[in-house]
């Protein structure tokens, strides 16, 4: 191993001070690697995963990992998943793959708080990210994360659930996969919850420590009482630029209404009246995403983490080369490694550029 190691890298007389890695042969076999792997990705992220539910399903999941990754660095509680939310961001999803728009309001004037009662989610709060034409989840998150309004949505410690979808459809004449985030809060408050799930408990020890034979006690209903804001109310105003919403902020002269949507947008609150409240079940297990579902959410992760590698290994090749011995020098050694290190470099840029040139969100 170490003779092989010196053959190929370190200049030396054995090797004629010509590193094997940077002759003529193996560079053209790095070369030819390198541009197999290329046609390979740009084939996967251009035809065959826009077109894969495979892809759209795990997309998703995968996304919710990635999220709640995000939320952690901040010191922010993991969102949990829900069925009826997961529920809403399909719907969403499917109607913009179906009608091939890409915006948070339907053609028809549908506000993203229609799909949410149609799932069936009485939310105390809600928001909404959307993302088209991306292939890659990290690609997805870093872009959510650049802009402010979608990384407020996710960096919100007023959400306590999350629900993704992905769908595929025509997005400008090209098959794309239409993104769907849906963040919520139930319209109990987790303080109420924990209350009621505290009394059963207690009734349940009690009845058993006593052995008592009559009738169970139902389980508490909880009510949810109207809230008045004692201070102005502030709303944000969204205006859609390029296909990117943007807040402003306008003051609202008059109180909120209980039971009226007080916010319009990408997020969302409401105050409801009294009244009686069911609870989705909601879940962690069995929603995280594999390893090898993140490998496949992340094609051009993992063809720049193989460009990064090769890229590496001729740097180093091509340092020891020149400077090992600075007196002996090969100029086509040198050109060799120099002219791969520069095909691996713009390979890494084009992808970049057509990433940043595609994706919407």
């Amino acid at each position: 191993m170490i003779k092989w190691v010196k053959l190929h890298f370190i200049p030396h007389d054995g090797n004629d001070h010509q590193p094997h890695f940077l002759r003529f042969k193996i560079g053209c076999f790095i070369l030819l690697l390198v541009l197999l792997l290329e046609a390979v990705y740009l084939t996967c992220t251009m035809i065959v995963l826009p077109r894969s539910e495979y892809f759209a399903a795990i997309f998703a999941t995968v996304l919710i990992d990635e999220t709640n990754q995000v939320r952690q660095t901040d010191h922010l509680a993991s969102l949990t998943v829900n069925p009826i939310l997961e529920k809403a961001a399909l719907l969403k999803a499917e109607d913009m793959a179906a009608k091939g728009y890409f915006s948070h309001n339907t053609p028809d004037g549908k506000t993203p708080w229609y799909w949410f009662e149609q799932a069936g989610y009485d939310y105390a709060a809600a928001g909404e990210n959307l993302a088209v034409n991306f292939t890659d989840s990290k690609d997805v998150t870093e872009a959510w994360m650049r802009s402010p309004t979608h990384r407020a949505n996710i960096m919100n410690g007023n959400y306590t659930e999350i629900g993704i979808a992905a769908a595929r459809g025509m997005y400008k004449g090209k098959e794309a996969i239409f993104v769907v985030q849906e963040f919520g809060r139930p319209s109990i408050i987790a303080r109420q919850i924990e209350i009621a799930s505290s009394t059963v408990t207690a009734l349940t020890k009690l009845i058993t420590q006593n052995d008592v034979t009559e009738e169970p006690t139902p389980a508490p209903v909880i009510r949810e009482v109207s809230v008045t804001p004692s201070t102005t109310p502030r709303v944000l105003a969204l205006e859609t630029v390029q296909g990117v919403t943007e807040p402003q902020e306008e003051e609202i002269a008059q109180p909120i209404i209980p039971t009226k949507t007080v916010v319009a947008g990408a997020e969302t609150e409401k105050l409801d009246t009294e009244k009686d409240v069911v609870l989705a079940p909601t879940s962690n297990s069995g929603n995280q995403a594999t390893r090898i579902e993140e490998l496949v959410a992340s094609p051009r992760s993992i063809a720049n983490s193989i460009y990064l590698f090769l890229g590496g290994l001729l740097a180093f090749a091509l340092a020891l080369a020149i400077f090992i011995r600075i007196r002996i020098q090969h100029a086509h050694i040198i050109a060799n490694g120099t002219l791969l290190i520069g095909v691996i470099c713009l390979l890494v840029m084009i992808n970049a550029v057509l990433v940043a040139s595609s994706g919407v969100i």
